[in-house]
């Protein structure tokens, strides 16, 4: 089991800036808590921690939502397909640009959003695609259907521009998780009672978790028991 460390934070705008893609929530939820896996192989620690923090909560249907590069969409489409993961497709109305050889190319983003039943889909899912937000592409997993995407003008670097944003609805049991920078933990954003106070947090972690750190304070306790 790997080592972890538990930053509680307040949600505000500023914060939900700071996580990149523009997300915004529509409702309010109070705090968020940040889990990074601490190892030499940082992104493989990650996601297994997340894999190993899924399967125990062990709760079903999961929505996994992620956005690929317009040459994959066929790539995943027959990946989903063959692994019988049922799926909604939907092209984002932003637009990218990128540039090869040939000159500029523009398109708009593809997004899946998945739904998962059980373990050995969500298992296989999340190894075939957890790169994707080490290269910094959106990647959420919902407890409910409770993502949408908005087109909206930013300001990036002194300009409009058209983005598609990620807006969670915030309802009565919400419970969604963003993966952060480069794959290097994730928070969790949630408003149910089994995950707040911290102390609740901690009760619902996979037995044999080691906590290095919880916000400021070094932890020298022994692994996390059960409940």
């Amino acid at each position: 089991m790997a080592e972890i460390w538990i930053v509680e934070e307040p949600v505000s705008n500023e914060f939900l800036d700071d996580l990149g893609h523009y997300i915004r929530l529509d409702g309010k939820l109070d705090s968020a808590y940040f889990v990074g896996a601490d190892g030499e192989n940082y992104v493989d620690e990650n996601k297994n921690f997340l894999l190993e923090f899924l399967f125990h909560q062990n709760r079903y249907p999961l929505f996994i939502t992620f956005i690929v590069y317009e040459e994959q969409t066929e790539e995943y489409i027959t990946l989903l397909k063959q692994n019988n993961i049922d799926f909604e497709l939907n092209i984002l109305e932003e637009k990218r640009t990128y540039y090869d050889f040939s000159g500029k190319h523009q398109y708009h983003p593809p997004c899946f959003t998945a739904k998962i039943y059980d373990s050995d889909s969500l298992a296989h899912l999340i190894n075939e695609t957890y790169w994707l937000p080490t290269q910094n592409e959106f990647y959420s997993i919902s407890f409910s259907d409770n993502l949408k995407f908005k087109a909206e003008e930013v300001i990036e670097w002194l300009r409009k521009r058209k983005r598609s944003i990620p807006t969670f609805k915030i309802e009565a049991e919400t419970s969604f998780i963003t993966v952060f920078h480069d794959g290097a933990g994730f928070y969790l954003f949630s408003n149910e009672e089994k995950y707040f106070p911290l102390d609740q947090f901690v009760a619902n972690l996979p037995k044999g978790t080691v906590i290095t750190q919880i916000n400021d304070t070094l932890v020298d306790d022994d692994d996390i028991e059960e409940e």
